[in-house]
C-alpha cells in the first residue's frame, strides 16, 4: 500500500504541474471570486477552465463541462447554482460536490442521524472524474452518469447521494451511505459500506478492511483480508468471496454463496438476521461451524486456496487503468480546449502516417541521446542539455495521449469523442498484459506517439 501511495502522488503532482502551466486562450475562464457571490446563479453557456487559484467555490448553472485544477475545490447550491450541464474533470486536494441538508434528531440503527430535508444540492448531468487527495458527495447530490475517482485519502458518498451510472473508486479509505444505479468497482485498504447505501447492479471490492451493511440488488464480488457484514447487509443475488483471511457473516443473500476464507465465522442472534436462502459452497482452513438454520439450501465444501500472495494484485490493477483513462482524457481535453490549432496539425491515423510517425520517434530518440551527450560535455551546453531534457521528457508525457486521440479520432462511430478516448486507452491497456505483443504495442505507440507531435512540426515548417 505504500506503493500505491507513492505512485499515486507522483502522478497526481505531475499532472498538476502539467495542467496548471498550461496558457488559457479565448475560453471562458472563471478565476477565482473577489468579491461576494452573487444571490442569483450565474448561467454560462459553455465549457468552464478553473485554474489559477487555490481554492475555488462553483455556484453557477455551467451548459457544458467545467475542467478545474486547484487545491481545494467545493460547489455550493444554495443560490440555485452548482448545476453541471456535462462533465466535471478535476484535480484537487480537497474536492466536495456539496449540499444543504437538515438532519433529524432520529438515529438509524447502525448510529447515524437521519436526513429529515434536502434543502438545496448540487447536480452534476454527465460523468465526474476526480483526482484528488480527499473526494466527499455530499448528501443528496446527483450524478447522473459515471463517477471516475482516483483519491490517495478518503472518498466519502453521504447518504441520500445519487449516481445514476457506475462508480470506480481507488482510494485508501472509501466509506459508501449512498445510492448507486449502476455497478460499484471498488478498490481501497478499507471500505465501510453503510446502512442507508444500495447498489441497484452488482459490487467488485478489492480491500484490505471491509465493513458492509446496505442492499445489493445483484451480485456481490468481494476480496479482503478482513470482512465483517452486519445487520442490514444483503444481497439479492449471489455473493462470492475470492479470498478473506477473516470473515464474520451475517446478513442475508438471497442467492448461493460461495466463500474461500482462512476463518468463517457466522454471527446469529435474536436481533440480526444470518441466512443464506440459496446453497453454500465453502473452503476454510480452519474449522467451521454452520448454526442451524443459516443455510436454506445445500451446503459443500471445496479445498482452501490460499491467495494472500495474490491479494492486491487487482488493486494495482485497478489504480493503473484508473489512473491512465483519466490521465489521457485530461490531456487530450486540456490540449482540445487551449491548442486547438497544434491538435488539428497533428497527421491523421492511418497506416503511411503511423509508420512515418514511427521512423521519426526512432529517430528523434537517437538523435536525442547524441545531441544531449555532446552538450552536456560542453560547459555552456549544460543548460541547453537539461532544457531539452525537459523538453522531449514533456513531448514523452504527452504522447500516448495524443496518439490514442488521433486513434480514437478516426473510428467511425457515433460516440461522444471522451467515449472512444475511453474505449481505445481502456484497450490499450489491456493487450500490455498480452505476453511479446504487449512491450512491443507500448513501444510503439510511444515511439509513433513522439513521432506524430514531431511530424506535425515538419509539415508545419
Amino acid at each position: 500500500m505504500l506503493k500505491f501511495k507513492r505512485v499515486f502522488a507522483l502522478i497526481l503532482l505531475f499532472i498538476l504541474l502539467v495542467s496548471s502551466s498550461v496558457l488559457a486562450t479565448d475560453a471562458k475562464i472563471l478565476d477565482a471570486p473577489l468579491t461576494k457571490q452573487p444571490i442569483t446563479a450565474q448561467t454560462v453557456n459553455e465549457d468552464c477552465y478553473i485554474y489559477k487559484t487555490d481554492s475555488y467555490t462553483l455556484d453557477s448553472i455551467i451548459n457544458g463541462n467545467v475542467f478545474s485544477s486547484t487545491t481545494k475545490f467545493n460547489t455550493n447550491p444554495r443560490n440555485g447554482g452548482a448545476v453541471i450541464n456535462g462533465d466535471l474533470f478535476l484535480i484537487a486536494s480537497e474536492a466536495t460536490i456539496d449540499s444543504d441538508v437538515t438532519y433529524s434528531n432520529n438515529l438509524d440503527s447502525n448510529g447515524n442521524y437521519i436526513i429529515s430535508s434536502i434543502n438545496s444540492k448540487s447536480v452534476v448531468n454527465g460523468n465526474v472524474y476526480i483526482l484528488a487527495e480527499n473526494f466527499t458527495l455530499s448528501a443528496g447530490s446527483e450524478i447522473h452518469g459515471d463517477l471516475y475517482v482516483a483519491a490517495q485519502n478518503s472518498v466519502k458518498i453521504d447518504q441520500d447521494a445519487v449516481i445514476d451510472g457506475n462508480i470506480f473508486i481507488t482510494s485508501f479509505n472509501v466509506t459508501i451511505n449512498g445510492q448507486v444505479k449502476g455497478s460499484a468497482y471498488i478498490t481501497t485498504e478499507n471500505f465501510n459500506m453503510n446502512y442507508f447505501t444500495y447498489i441497484t447492479k452488482d459490487l467488485y471490492l478489492n480491500a484490505g478492511n471491509a465493513k458492509l451493511s446496505g442492499i445489493i440488488y445483484r451480485n456481490a464480488f468481494i476480496s479482503a483480508n478482513l470482512l465483517e457484514t452486519i445487520k442490514g447487509f444483503r444481497v439479492n443475488g449471489n455473493l462470492s468471496v475470492d479470498f478473506v483471511n477473516d470473515f464474520t457473516f451475517s446478513g442475508e443473500v438471497y442467492g448461493n454463496a460461495k466463500i474461500n476464507a482462512t476463518t468463517l465465522n457466522f454471527k446469529k442472534n435474536e436481533e440480526t438476521k444470518c441466512e443464506i436462502y440459496g446453497d453454500l459452497k465453502y473452503g476454510t482452513k480452519n474449522e467451521c461451524k454452520i448454526p442451524d438454520g443459516v443455510v436454506k439450501g445445500k451446503v459443500s465444501t471445496e479445498k482452501f486456496v490460499d491467495k494472500t500472495s495474490n491479494k492486491f494484485k487487482f488493486s494495482e490493477f485497478a489504480l493503473s487503468w484508473i489512473t491512465l483513462v483519466i490521465y489521457v482524457l485530461l490531456v487530450v481535453l486540456l490540449a482540445r480546449a487551449f491548442a486547438k490549432g497544434a491538435i488539428a496539425k497533428l497527421p491523421e491515423f492511418n497506416t503511411k502516417n503511423a509508420l512515418i510517425s514511427l521512423g521519426i520517434g526512432f529517430i528523434s530518440f537517437i538523435a536525442f541521446i547524441i545531441l544531449f551527450v555532446l552538450l552536456a560535455v560542453l560547459v555552456a551546453g549544460i543548460y541547453a542539455a537539461f532544457a531539452l531534457l525537459i523538453a522531449y521528457l514533456f513531448v514523452l508525457a504527452i504522447s500516448v495521449p495524443l496518439f490514442i486521440y488521433q486513434i480514437a479520432n478516426c473510428l467511425k462511430v457515433k460516440w461522444n469523442i471522451s467515449i472512444k478516448v475511453f474505449v481505445v486507452t481502456t484497450i490499450f491497456y489491456l493487450i500490455k498484459f498480452v505476453p511479446v505483443l504487449g512491450p512491443l504495442v507500448v513501444f510503439f505507440v510511444f515511439t509513433a506517439g513522439v513521432g506524430q507531435i514531431l511530424y506535425s512540426l515538419v509539415k508545419k515548417k
